[in-house]
């Protein structure tokens, strides 16, 4: 196999960029007004939710997930009609594991391709390199891929890109018109909303998420083992972490990209109480970063790091090199976003421990929430037919739990990648080189997700249990889906002023006082402005 450019042959791509949600185009990106203020705004899709199998325990509107820990007898089909025309789809996506084996060596993707009836041309690039790759895909002037998926990066006039060079979607979502895709019509509201308009258009397709935002996953069992209970004050937590640190084994794990902004702090501000991003009162927006809580947050950060219990390459080593330390054993607790509690996570953990969510240790914690949304999938300007065709592609791939559909691009071929038996889904030894996260086609369209862990049903319903305790009490960040034109140019250095200052005081390189440091030159890189700026789009588009 080969690795050449995703411009003149679109194969498999192993070099590439680091991304945080933002858009999609090319020729420099444009500089268009991708404000929402003053625009006729397209309606939102109408919601019209699959009735599928009863779960064992039911969601709730504060986003706790229905909660399935058997598997449907009966799956139904959602779509009825050909996919595709025969012709190759080329799309870029984004990876946490191993490229995949080629098509021609991979069953799971030629079980993809005679489903969709493409010719599916994936340009895989690694997370750490998403970031760069999608720069100069930016700036370039070449073709672009048919779809391109983009991750919550904060990415330099990417929205700008998106509306210059992506196609608009709005008369093929907007409203009823999104009924002849009925699996994008099934995609919550939060999702399209937290994915926003960009000059009051819709220029994608969400790949939704559950609300949690980035969660501490813990090894349930070392715990356990110590008598640490996850229902912890501040001090019993940090203690917690001391105890779990010994010879080669740290209580506390995190990794670079959670220190390009708020990410690796989530955890500790929403236990401590303070607000998601923004805070919206009377008409104004605060950032949280001035806020007392946010401080404190930074202080039993810094405690931890000053008592050793963080892997000691936490602001080098990568997300997929910190998961394998977690998945070992040798990190007790890490950071992640509430996706990662997936089956290729349990697989990879197998029976070394049972995995758990650590609860907020706060007296009065705000749990932040998610955005709803890993990022989107935007398309290259076509005709209609052509994007009618792209669409019908998402669609088939974010088919509901309890389908056919769903089946096939989460577990593969019954009797090559799993088995079904009365307990549910088994997967055979196929399945672990040969899945949606080595073949990712989960980050071009995915179904709203439900708490189904194949296997894993304490761990499914011990999820469940953690959701109903946290998310009532957990709070939305008031700016998503609002655009800022300074955001849009500026978000990467505000996001990097952010992240370097949390980790020059975390790390110890300069004392808590120096806080306020940070915050003045936030403001004065942007931050004022866009606090304005975000309040004038909300009271536009309310």
């Amino acid at each position: 196999m080969t690795v050449s450019s995703p411009i003149k042959r679109r194969t498999l791509l192993t070099l590439a960029g680091a991304g945080l949600l933002s858009g999609c185009g090319g020729g420099g990106g444009g500089r268009g007004d991708v404000s929402n203020a003053g625009k006729d705004l397209a309606p939102w899709p109408t919601h019209v939710p699959f009735q599928g199998p009863a779960p064992d325990a039911p969601g709730d509107d504060t986003g706790v997930q229905p909660l399935y820990l058997t598997y449907p007898q009966k799956l139904t089909q959602s779509v009825t009609d050909t996919v595709g025309d025969g012709s190759k789809v080329t799309a870029m996506v984004v990876t946490f594991g191993a490229p995949p084996r080629p098509v021609e060596a991979n069953q799971l993707w030629q079980a993809v391709n005679k489903a969709l009836n493409v010719d599916l041309d994936l340009i895989v690039v690694p997370d750490p390199e998403y970031g760069q790759k999608m720069t100069t895909l930016m700036a370039g002037t070449d073709d672009l891929p048919d779809i391109i998926m983009f991750t919550n990066l904060a990415l330099p006039n990417a929205l700008e890109f998106v509306q210059a060079r992506c196609a608009d979607l709005s008369a093929h979502l907007s409203g009823d018109a999104v009924k002849d895709y009925p699996n994008l019509a099934n995609i919550p509201p939060y999702a399209w909303q937290g994915m926003g308009r960009v000059g009051g258009r819709i220029h994608g397709v969400p790949l939704e998420r559950p609300k949690p935002a980035n969660s501490l996953f813990v090894n349930r069992t070392v715990m356990d083992r110590a008598g640490i209970a996850l229902d912890w004050n501040r001090e019993q937590y940090i203690d917690a972490m001391r105890q779990l640190t010994g010879p080669r084994k740290w209580g506390v794990g995190w990794f670079k990209t959670l220190f390009t902004g708020l990410g690796g702090i989530t955890y500790h501000a929403g236990s401590l109480g303070a607000p998601n991003g923004w805070a919206e009162t009377g008409g104004a927006f605060t950032s949280t970063i001035t806020t007392p809580q946010f401080t404190e947050a930074l202080d039993v950060m810094s405690r931890l790091v000053a008592a050793r219990t963080h892997f000691p390459d936490s602001l080098t080593a990568s997300s997929t090199d910190l998961k394998a330390h977690f998945h070992n054993g040798a990190v007790a607790s890490m950071n992640d976003g509430f996706g990662a509690l997936n089956l290729q996570t349990l697989t990879s953990i197998g029976s070394r421990f049972e995995l758990g969510l650590g609860r907020p240790y706060g007296a009065e914690p705000t749990p932040w929430q998610g955005p709803g949304l890993f990022g989107f999938v935007a398309f290259k300007k076509a005709d209609d037919a052509r994007i009618k065709l792209l669409l019908r592609v998402v669609n088939h791939l974010s088919a509901p739990f309890g389908t056919t559909e769903y089946e096939l691009a989460n577990y593969g071929v019954e009797g090559q990648h799993f088995t079904r038996d009365a307990d549910g889904v088994k997967t055979l030894p196929l399945y672990d080189t040969e899945n949606n996260s080595l073949l990712p086609i989960k980050y071009l369209g995915v179904a709203p997700s439900v708490l189904y862990l194949p296997g894993y049903p304490r761990q499914a319903q011990a999820a469940y249990d953690w959701q109903r305790a946290s998310l009532p009490k957990s709070v939305a960040n008031p700016a998503v889906g609002l655009r800022s034109a300074t955001e849009v140019a500026r978000g990467a250095q505000l996001n990097q002023i952010i992240g370097d200052g949390i980790a020059a005081v975390v790390f110890g390189r300069r004392p808590l006082s120096s806080w306020p440091e940070v915050i003045t030159q936030w403001k004065k890189a942007g931050g004022d402005r866009a606090a304005e700026e975000l309040a004038k789009e909300k009271q536009a588009t309310r």
